[in-house]
């Protein structure tokens, strides 16, 4: 079964899940020309109806798959728990439908890596949401290691740190292993870090030793969750009992790429003051940089014998590939909503391609594939593997 839809007609756009992520699908869905929203579905049915309501979409469903199963609905956003991201992808593609999953793909590397070769017998569109690769001044990053400016690439080093989860008393679904996995935190934003890396500087991951703690072995489940909406349909919970956590709150992690560039990482969530703090810096022969989303929309170039630089998001400091990533003139910034939104753009005129022919695109997509998505899972395990073993190195497979 083939997605449906003709060329010119609005793809008809339904998000399963509406916790944190859900609604920021929705409402960065609803800038696109070509997609209209037409349902949404969640566990929660008052939620459900708030999120509808808000938006004026016009279909609720109180069952995930119910709303795949839909015939007017051509393409699935999965942003439900973790653990059901792979049942639910696969079912939207055996019911036609095009598919953006949020990470991770799946719970296993080899879960994720079957749907991926499911995907790539199908004639569809199917996505994974690492956002971080669309902002303007990571696309220039790339565009000048792609053109050569650093030279050969020596070192790739940075951090992604999060206080969310500083508290004995901060608690999330994501902190279940059962339902976000067995890597927290390296699994929830560690593979950010990675993806952007690997995208930005076009090498592969290949090897790694990691060292992972979890400092907080207790938490106390609170009517206070972090990070996600309360439930609207029933009482908020009552504090409980300290309940075991087999999930890490920080990792440490070097590694080594394809190309033979060294690096390291901090991934946390437990660094007080850092609300969403990423740095990425890659050192070459010629030159290095720097960019981190708390000035996302500069890139700073390290030199020896010559004055170091801070590009802006200006027309004239741009490689010629970036701008159509750069939505707004200079001086009107653009964050992390409008980055996703440029993944979506990339998905739904890859979308409009396939209804206006009969094949796919000759093009490789620019958007994270299926295939990206599992690649991260065994990053993740190797990391689970090499924490396991004390930090002894292990091959990425």
């Amino acid at each position: 079964m083939q997605p449906t839809g003709g060329a010119g007609e609005s793809i008809r756009v339904g998000v399963c899940g509406l916790g944190f992520i859900g609604p920021v699908h929705v409402e960065i869905l609803r800038r696109l020309q070509q997609v209209t929203v037409n349902a949404v579905s969640s566990t929660e049915p008052g939620r459900a109806e708030a999120i509808a309501a808000r938006f004026a979409i016009p279909r609720i469903y109180t069952k995930h798959e119910d709303l795949i199963a839909d015939p007017a609905i051509d393409a699935v956003h999965i942003c439900t728990t973790n653990q059901t991201h792979a049942r639910l992808a696969k079912l939207a593609m055996d019911a036609g439908k095009h598919v953006v999953c949020e990470k991770p793909l799946a719970s296993t590397a080899g879960d994720a890596r079957a749907l991926a070769a499911f995907a790539a017998e199908r004639n569809g569109v199917y996505a994974v949401n690492y956002q971080y690769r669309y902002y303007p001044m990571v696309q220039q990053a790339r565009a000048m290691i792609r053109n050569g400016l650093l030279g050969r690439l020596y070192l790739f080093h940075g951090h992604y740190l999060q206080d969310w989860l500083l508290h004995p008393t901060d608690y999330n679904w994501r902190v279940d292993a059962d339902k976000g996995g067995a890597s927290r935190a390296f699994g929830d934003i560690g593979t950010h870090w990675c993806d952007l890396v690997e995208h930005v500087t076009g090498q592969r991951l290949v090897r790694l030793s990691a060292l992972s703690r979890t400092f907080i072995p207790e938490r106390v489940v609170s009517a206070t969750h972090t990070f996600s909406a309360p439930p609207v349909s029933q009482s908020p919970a009552k504090t409980t009992a300290p309940v075991g956590v087999r999930t890490e709150d920080a990792v440490l992690v070097h590694f080594e790429t394809s190309a033979g560039a060294l690096g390291s990482l901090v991934i946390s969530q437990i660094s007080a003051g850092h609300k969403n703090d990423i740095s990425v810096e890659v050192d070459g022969a010629d030159a290095a940089l720097v960019w981190q989303q708390a000035t996302h929309e500069q890139l700073w170039v390290g030199k020896r014998d010559a004055p170091n630089a801070l590009l802006h998001k200006v027309s004239a400091q741009l490689d010629p590939s970036v701008p159509r990533f750069a939505l707004y003139p200079a001086g009107h910034p653009e964050g992390y909503g409008d980055a996703m939104g440029s993944l979506f753009r990339l998905v739904y005129e890859r979308v409009d391609e396939m209804r206006e022919g009969t094949n796919a695109p000759a093009e490789p997509p620019e958007y994270p594939t299926f295939m990206d998505g599992a690649r991260m899972l065994g990053v993740v395990e190797a990391v689970l593997m090499s924490a396991r073993r004390g930090g002894q190195w292990v091959d990425i497979t």
